[in-house]
């Protein structure tokens, strides 16, 4: 979600962004969740031009915090987009005793904007109006080609990035390269991206005597993230549930094949053995085999990822602004 918003705030002029939720104590997040929801009522109560409230929100506590909102925003009068970026909202719901609460909380805005048509289906069937239910792509940036060259190691470049988590998958990938260490010892270069939230990613590579050839490089963003998209050869992430990736996006906007699961939208955008390579979620054998392939079929890559690049231009800025206009009017004519 914070990777959408950066790239709306790219593209949209003088954006008014109000952000409901900080990293920090329980005490720094309740006074955050608090001064959001001040600023938010006095542009409603004194600026008469606001016509529409456009809130991105996910599970859980998010989807706490964007109930008050909601009910807000329709006390004055709006109209309310809620763009739901959750990729376990299926758990959320189906373990939640409020049931009914989410439901009437959903029914309340006047459009629902989901990442794929199969989030579509699972709204719909919970009680959404389906006619206020659009499939809005994710926005990518296209890609920004840099100066970076490949030095000719004869190895496979695959990069991961995102929450280094085990709902992400990254140590089933890791316990993929690991259990076949002296196979990818000399044939392939592993870079890891992002925030740590289970396990020690540093001590597993160390005590699997994995650091000749794969690198944790924590949280990676501005001009490294470019030269990373640069550098790779092949984007992985084996997740347990998703949305709708951006960081599959990226991937796939510098024409890299991507070894995904078939979880949320992705197998809307990843095509098995056209663009990339589909694993079931914890499949550690299937993993390691989908990187042997393209350790061993230099020529699919190539392929592939022109294939890749083809399906994501649907995801560039200029098409999803568009769409996004189409129901920004739709809204406001209802």
């Amino acid at each position: 979600m914070t990777a959408v918003l950066v790239s709306y705030d790219k593209y949209i002029e003088n954006m008014r962004f109000i952000p409901t939720w900080k990293l920090g104590s329980k005490f720094v997040k309740l006074c955050y969740a608090v001064q959001a929801l001040v600023r938010t009522w006095l542009l409603l109560k004194f600026d008469k031009r606001i016509s529409i409230v456009h809130i991105h929100g996910a599970a859980n506590a998010s989807f706490d915090r964007c109930r008050m909102f909601i009910h807000m925003a329709k006390k004055y009068g709006k109209k309310v987009i809620l763009h739901e970026h959750a990729a376990d909202f299926v758990e959320y719901y189906e373990g939640a005793s409020h049931k009914q609460d989410i439901v009437a909380t959903l029914r309340m805005c006047d459009c629902l904007i989901v990442l794929s048509q199969s989030w579509k289906d699972f709204f719909s069937s919970i009680g959404m109006e389906k006619d206020k239910i659009h499939v809005l792509n994710n926005i990518v940036s296209p890609p920004q080609h840099c100066s970076y060259k490949r030095t000719n190691d004869g190895r496979l470049h695959l990069l991961y990035l995102g929450e280094v988590s085990n709902r992400k998958g990254v140590f089933d990938l890791l316990n993929a390269v690991a259990d076949n260490k002296a196979y990818f010892a000399d044939k392939l270069i592993l870079r890891i991206g992002g925030n740590e939230v289970d396990g020690d990613i540093k001590s597993y590579i160390r005590k699997n005597g994995l650091e000749s050839f794969v690198s944790y490089e924590g949280w990676i963003k501005g001009q490294r993230k470019i030269d990373c998209l640069n550098w790779e050869d092949v984007y992985i992430l084996p997740s347990y549930n998703e949305g709708l990736p951006i960081a599959i996006l990226e991937a796939m906007a510098y024409g890299h094949p991507v070894i995904s699961t078939p979880v949320g939208g992705i197998p809307e955008i990843v095509k098995n053995d056209e663009n990339g390579i589909i694993v079931q979620p914890g499949d550690i054998n299937a993993i390691a085999g989908a990187i042997k392939f393209y350790v061993e079929n230099q020529t699919a890559i190539k392929k592939h990822g022109e294939c890749a690049y083809n399906v994501v231009q649907a995801f560039f800025p200029e098409k999803v602004f568009h769409n996004l206009e189409n129901i920004y009017k739709q809204v406001l004519a209802d």
